[in-house]
């Protein structure tokens, strides 16, 4: 007889913590969503005048309540500026509300700048952004008079 009880309570104790999973990887998967949503609306994420998007992909981080991994968006547009245009222009617009430093890490030709938000980056937090700008190759999608391929990827992890 306490053999047949502990199994039952075994069992009962083993759907109860399948369910706890179960809830938390939907409340998870909502708040990987959140914050997917809030990345997509960035200022950054917006093709500017002149360019075509080419694609748009976006990673939700996933983990659990512990471990958390980075969400991302990643935006790819051709532009008919060239690579030091793009840079000047994204200095230009996004100095005030971000705190870009270029990076000399890039192909010749090509620009790269990355960094979170500013003046507040508790506006944001675990907000950081990568702009890459480089030339046009035979390989891209990029309509004919494009100069630049940019790709702009922010990431941020969810609150815990």
């Amino acid at each position: 007889m306490m053999r047949g009880r502990a199994r039952r309570t075994a069992a009962i104790l083993a759907l109860a913590v399948v369910a706890a999973a179960g809830l938390t990887a939907c409340s998870t998967a909502a708040a990987d969503q959140r914050v997917v949503d809030r990345l997509s609306k960035l200022d950054v994420m917006i093709v500017p005048a002149g360019g075509i998007e080419v694609s748009r992909t976006i990673s939700k981080g996933g983990g659990n309540s512990v471990l958390r991994n980075a969400s991302s968006v990643t935006l790819v547009y051709a532009t008919t500026q060239t690579p030091a245009e793009v840079g000047k222009d994204v200095h230009a617009h996004f100095d005030s509300t971000w705190h870009f430093k270029d990076n000399a890490a890039v192909d010749l030709g090509g620009w790269r700048a990355s960094g979170g938000p500013d003046p507040d980056p508790g506006a944001d937090p675990g907000t950081v952004a990568d702009v890459l700008a480089r030339r046009v190759t035979s390989a891209d999608k990029a309509p004919p008079g494009a100069k630049s391929v940019v790709t702009v990827s922010v990431s941020a992890t969810r609150p815990g």
